[in-house]
């Protein structure tokens, strides 16, 4: 399976290759106020406004660097309620694929409900990388700050 891999600090992270849209530059964001610490904004993708968060800053608790290598992923985010979204991922060092079969990898032993999002790892020789499932990043709540609360059914 192919997947794209990043960095945050020495730390090696993969996500789906199918859930990537594109891989863009880092662009200025617009600010997205009242929202979580790691929501770093909104960008503008084909006129559309999209949530973009900052992996490393919800990861470890620090803002990510922005340098030559900090892209941002564009994925299909698929919400709690099976709705289909664009959601900007701040990686830093995403510049490069790699294929690596699912049945290496072994269930974290830190998965908890809270964080399980990094819930897959696997080893190579330059060590240990973690599968992000792109599609638990955000809380349900966060979700609803986002994209916006579920719509109740009119009677």
């Amino acid at each position: 399976m192919l997947f794209v891999i990043f960095y945050v600090g020495d730390d090696r992270y993969v996500v789906d290759a199918k859930k990537v849209i594109e891989v863009v530059p880092l662009v200025k964001l617009s600010n997205f106020p009242n929202t979580a610490n790691y929501v770093a904004g909104l960008c503008n993708y084909r006129a559309v406004p999209v949530p973009v968060i900052d992996i490393r800053c919800l990861l470890d608790g620090i803002m990510s660097r922005a340098v030559m290598s900090t892209r941002i992923l564009l994925v299909k985010y698929t919400d709690y309620n099976d709705h289909e979204h664009h959601l900007g991922m701040i990686v830093e060092h995403a510049t490069e694929t790699i294929s690596l079969e699912i049945e290496r990898f072994h269930r974290s032993v830190q998965h908890s409900s809270e964080n399980n999002y990094v819930s897959n790892m696997i080893t190579d020789e330059s060590g240990i990388i973690q599968w992000v499932d792109v599609d638990r990043l955000l809380s349900r709540h966060d979700c609803d700050v986002l994209y916006g609360s579920p719509v109740e059914p009119k009677e």
